[in-house]
């Protein structure tokens, strides 16, 4: 399994959500750390009327308790909640455990001394105190001990420290991936439309992205401008071609014609080489007709139940006295039967195409493998020469029209449309062609039908 895929520095997406919680986090770190004194801060003042009141009152009376569960009764008729003792004569506080873990005592045996009510506010306690008292023989500072009033559920404060730090993370999570994909989402929509556009849909377009108000927007409208006027480009470009290819078939008609009735009268080496030359232009306008109309996607397709196994062997049929001529050896390695959906004539072009160009450039005494095999999705058909090949990196190239490969090739005269004609049937069929090179050198073209 290549890993590498699930990197997240490999995707943008993954780069901007990585950086925006990396920021945000130590944000949210900093802000804590910088404000841990504030909220640990410890403030007294002086407390309401309506409490120090009856605090001061408690103080001048100085009542005496026999025992330390009848002051608290007495206390907490007073005020109700939980009270604290401070012996003042060795300021220790004696009902040690009710005090909370987060209050330091310290803060409770210095209020001790003081002669006046104070509030103290520490964290989510309220301590108000001291009342004066005797228990026995030994005066007695109490507090009363509140806790501040819980706030709402949706108030970070409420939320316990150990649940803090994780909801915020998750905040500055969910915040930073929206951010991500809102930056990335548009980004992959061009990506596509590229890529579609790439591989010949020029109504490809970028809909969402140019309607965006912002720089991405501008970016969608600039690509969709470009779209459009490549494709009006290659739609001239096309038209032209379809129609320089069916003026010239009526002079190159009558020149047939006119060659063959000079024929009748007389036979040359320079007729014949006309007529040849003829033959080729004939062939060429021909291909450029049929590869004009599959680009535009005007080629009517007749899709029909054929055997491939029987076509094969029609083509070579076709082409064994070009190979015996050369004494080349055409050998077909294929089941039974091969049913397959498709356009019987030009999936026939396509082959045959290939198959030519296979004899056309391999040397004599060779041999030219023909194998169709059965695969998930259909069939593929591996067709190898044993010829000069191509250039590793040229081997996409060899189905655009009218590309030559090597000089090797220029040698030999073809139209350069063969190959391109034949990627182009393959499309039509949602089949796809592919090339590679064989361990000997050759070109071996693989048809996949799907």
């Amino acid at each position: 399994m290549n890993w590498q895929r699930f990197h997240p520095f490999n995707y943008l997406a993954g780069r901007i959500f990585l950086w925006f919680w990396l920021v945000l986090s130590v944000a949210v770190a900093g802000t804590m750390l910088l404000t841990e004194n504030w909220l640990s801060q410890t403030e007294l003042h002086r407390p309401p009327q309506h409490l120090a009141e009856p605090m001061r009152q408690i103080s001048r009376q100085q009542p005496a308790f026999a025992s330390q569960a009848e002051l608290q009764r007495f206390l907490k008729r007073q005020f109700d909640g939980v009270w604290l003792l401070v012996r003042l004569s060795d300021t220790q506080v004696l009902n040690r455990g009710a005090i909370p873990p987060k209050l330091d005592p310290s803060w409770i045996t210095e209020l001790a001394q003081l002669q006046r009510p104070r509030l103290l506010t520490h964290r989510n306690y309220l301590l108000l105190g001291p009342a004066l008292v005797r228990l026995g023989d030994e005066p007695v500072a109490a507090f009363q001990l509140r806790q501040k009033p819980e706030r709402p559920w949706w108030h970070l404060a409420a939320l316990p420290e150990e649940l803090l730090v994780p909801f915020l993370l998750a905040v500055s999570a969910i915040a930073s991936l929206i951010l991500a994909f809102s930056i990335t989402r548009p980004l992959r929509e061009l990506s596509q439309s590229h890529l579609d556009f790439a591989r010949g849909q020029l109504q490809s377009r970028v809909s969402h992205l140019a309607a965006r108000q912002d720089e991405l927007g501008a970016v969608g409208r600039g690509f969709n401008t470009m779209a459009q006027q490549i494709e009006a480009l290659i739609e001239n470009q096309q038209r032209l071609l379809r129609d320089v290819s069916h003026e010239l078939r009526s002079p190159l008609t009558r020149s047939q014609l006119a060659l063959a009735l000079q024929q009748r009268q007389q036979d040359s080496p320079a007729l014949q080489r006309i007529e040849q030359e003829l033959q080729l232009l004939d062939q060429l306008l021909d291909e450029l007709l049929t590869f004009s109309r599959l680009d535009t996607g005007q080629y009517p397709l007749d899709k029909q139940p054929l055997d491939l196994v029987e076509l094969l062997q029609a083509i070579l049929e076709l082409n064994q006295l070009e190979a015996d001529n050369k004494h080349q050896q055409l050998l077909l390695e294929a089941p039974q039967q091969a049913l397959y959906s498709a356009d019987q004539r030009l999936i026939g072009r396509a082959i045959e195409n290939v198959v030519r160009n296979a004899i056309k450039y391999s040397p004599p005494d060779s041999t030219i493998r023909l194998q169709l095999q059965h695969a998930p999705q259909g069939w593929t058909l591996s067709i190898c020469d044993q010829g000069p090949g191509v250039p590793a990196d040229q081997l996409q190239q060899i189905f655009a029209p009218f590309f030559r490969v090597s000089q090797v090739r220029e040698h030999h005269q073809g139209t350069g449309l063969g190959l391109a004609i034949a990627a182009q049937a393959m499309r039509q069929h949602q089949g796809a062609i592919s090339a590679s090179l064989t361990d000997q050198g050759g070109l071996c073209v693989r048809f996949d039908f799907r």
